[in-house]
């Protein structure tokens, strides 16, 4: 488990140690580790076969989207289905949705670090999939938005005017953000009748405590501002389709770094570290999971799916 800032307020400080431009790299490295990891990669390829259920009745799920759906900051990390495709070992949201009665994870294609050109592109890999799931989970938006860079630019170490810089430039990407989103989404819509939960993203900051080593608490509201916009612009997007949009935003209050049980990592003695900026196991389990169980109806799901094998029976019977 990682320390706690208030913790390491009172204790040694990692920090004191840095230079000031030294922390500002170290901290863009490590938060473009874990969300930059698949730069200049080649188109998603390369998908591991996935064994998908046709017995009446199984509740069909299928997850994509980047590092916050590939569990990023619980466990460790390993490679995921496709070319440059990582995600991470520890228990989350989605390992608990798999565990649900009649449910199983036909296809996990999420990867950290895609935008949402990259989820679009592996979501047409698993057609298949998607052509019989009953319920689909995911994270988009966040990389599309230089959110790493922003961080950066306003934690302890750079300029108030690189920060503000960095908050305008995340604004006015917005529209452009909006579309990218609705365009994915109306992909997957396309390719399936499935339940569509979109989740939201959390406020990384609990400012109440005053400023930490890492941020002001000034600052700290203004990212999580922009946080908000993001969730609002990812919501705006769904409007035009069929998913749904689910918010953690209420789940995460007062588990933001700086809080007292901080529910998102931040790893102050390695400021490389990919899982900087992710929510933990904790935050995973009883952040994004009971928000999302919420919009989850097995009875409703279990019926859609056989809904889909009558009308698949039929079809072929036609054809027969």
């Amino acid at each position: 488990m990682f320390q706690t800032l208030r913790t390491l307020e009172t204790g040694d400080n990692p920090m004191n140690g840095i230079k000031k431009s030294r922390l500002l790299t170290l901290i863009t490295a490590g938060i473009a580790s874990a969300g930059l990891m698949v730069a200049g990669m080649a188109p998603a390829t390369a998908l591991t076969p996935t064994t998908r259920s046709h017995s009446d009745g199984v509740i069909n799920y299928v997850n994509l989207g980047d590092s916050y759906s590939a569990g990023f900051g619980s466990g460790s990390i390993k490679p995921g289905p496709l070319d440059s495709c990582f995600q991470a070992t520890g228990p989350s949201h989605v390992t608990k949705i798999d565990q649900l009665p009649g449910v199983e994870l036909t296809a996990d294609v999420s990867c950290a670090g895609f935008n949402t050109a990259l989820i679009a592109q592996a979501a047409s890999l698993i057609a298949p999939e998607l052509a019989e799931a009953d319920l689909v989970t995911l994270t988009l938006g966040g990389n599309n938005l230089k959110w790493g860079e922003t961080v950066a630019a306003c934690a302890n170490g750079s300029t108030a005017e690189a920060c503000q810089a960095m908050l305008a430039s995340g604004y006015a990407s917005m529209p452009a953000l909006r579309a990218d989103v609705r365009s994915t989404l109306k992909q997957i819509d396309a390719a399936t009748s499935a339940k569509i939960l979109v989740l939201g993203y959390p406020q990384l900051f609990t400012s109440s405590h005053g400023d930490q080593p890492l941020i002001t608490a000034k600052n700290a509201r203004a990212l999580n501002k922009l946080g908000d916009a993001l969730n609002r612009n990812i919501k705006a997007a769904t409007r035009d389709t069929d998913s749904s949009f689910v918010s953690v935003t209420g789940a995460f209050m007062n588990h933001g770094l700086g809080a007292t049980q901080p529910w998102i990592s931040f790893n102050l003695a390695n400021l490389e570290d990919p899982f900087n900026l992710h929510p933990t196991s904790t935050g995973y389990l009883h952040g994004y999971y009971p928000a999302v169980k919420r919009h989850i109806n097995l009875k409703k799901l279990a019926h859609h799916d056989r809904y889909q094998h009558e009308q698949k029976n039929s079809h072929s019977g036609h054809h027969g």
